[in-house]
This record gives structure tokens, sequence and C-alpha cells, in this order.
């Protein structure tokens, strides 16, 4: 047996502290959120260890918005990014196109507040899934050290594709999740 953790792709993505994230002008990290009041365009970035070509749900909130303003959000390249302009809890689902960067920009004049980004690996119908290492299936998992029940009613399902195993968690973790699969050699 052997433990994998499956936490998010995303270091500090809940900014309790200023680490992790490369800030642009405009761009300062305080009392648990990202904030953005200079609308230069500047970017607020984080390599991830995502994977060329594969699918990725990011997950985050923007609050207190004033002014004129709007966030995009790309990973890899600007054909691949979403603009927002509105507050709330906001989910997008990006392809890695190649620099495994994580990038927030405003490109207008007015000022919002970022806070609990999550990136999680997805598969086609956009559920979370958690890769298992080849030659290792699960056995037991468990979320915020908490054990979870198998089966696609309960807390996870296994899914077998012929030549790895994933685990799909039933409700989508966020960015304070923790995933812990005990796995056996398949």
């Amino acid at each position: 047996e052997q433990q994998f953790y499956f936490d998010g792709l995303v270091t500090n993505g809940t900014f309790d502290s200023d680490t992790a994230w490369t800030k642009g002008t405009g761009w300062t990290i305080s009392g648990g959120v990202a904030s953005s009041s200079d609308g230069s365009a500047a970017s607020l970035t984080q390599t991830l260890s995502t994977t060329f070509g594969k699918l990725y749900e990011v997950t985050f909130t923007i609050s207190n918005g004033s002014g004129s303003w709007f966030l995009g959000v790309r990973l890899g390249d600007a054909f691949n990014q979403h603009t927002f302009t509105t507050a709330g809890t906001k989910t997008v689902y990006l392809i890695d196109k190649g620099d495994h960067i994580l990038r927030f920009a405003d490109a207008a004049s007015g000022s919002f507040d970022l806070d609990n980004v999550s990136v999680f690996e997805v598969d086609a119908n956009n559920d979370v899934i958690h890769t298992m290492p080849k030659g290792w299936k699960p056995k037991d998992v468990f979320e915020d050290g908490l054990l979870q029940r198998e089966g696609a009613a309960n807390d996870y399902e296994v899914v077998y594709d012929g030549f790895d195993y994933f685990v799909k968690p039933t409700v989508a973790p966020s960015a304070t999740t923790q995933t812990c699969v005990i796995g056996v050699k398949a």
C-alpha cells in the first residue's frame, strides 16, 4: 500500500500569506485575498504542475468589485482566456496550452478582490478526477482526514479505462480540500 495526495494544483489559493504567487503592478496579497487596484493589465501568476493538453477546472471567487474592471483568467495562452465582469464564485474549464502558468489579469481601471482559487484535473464530462499513478489502483479514499464511501451514489467512484484507475469525487473539491488515496499495486 502507498499513500497518494491529490490536493488542488494551486499553492496558497486562499491567500493566507504573500507566497507562491508572482504579482504584477497593482496586485497585492493581504488579509486572505489578492487585490487588483491598478487596471494596468498586469497579471497575478503561478506556475502549476499541469500537463499539456489536459483539461482543468479552475474555481475562484471575485468580490468587492468597484469602478470599471474585468478579470481575465487563462492557463497557457491568450486564446484560452475567459473574462468576467461580475462578482461571485466562478468556474471555468481550461486546457493547458503549454507554459503551465495560471494567469489572472485586470485590464480596466477599477478594483476587485480574488480568493479561494483551486485547480483540479477533470475528464471530458468536467468531473474532477484524481489519476492514480500507473500500476496502482485505489483501495481507500480520505477527504480532509475522513474515510469516504465508494460508489457513484456515495462519496466517490472508481473508474478504470483499461490503462489507468481514476477516483471521481461525487462533490468537486475546493481550494482547501485535502484528498488522500491509499493505493495498492494493480
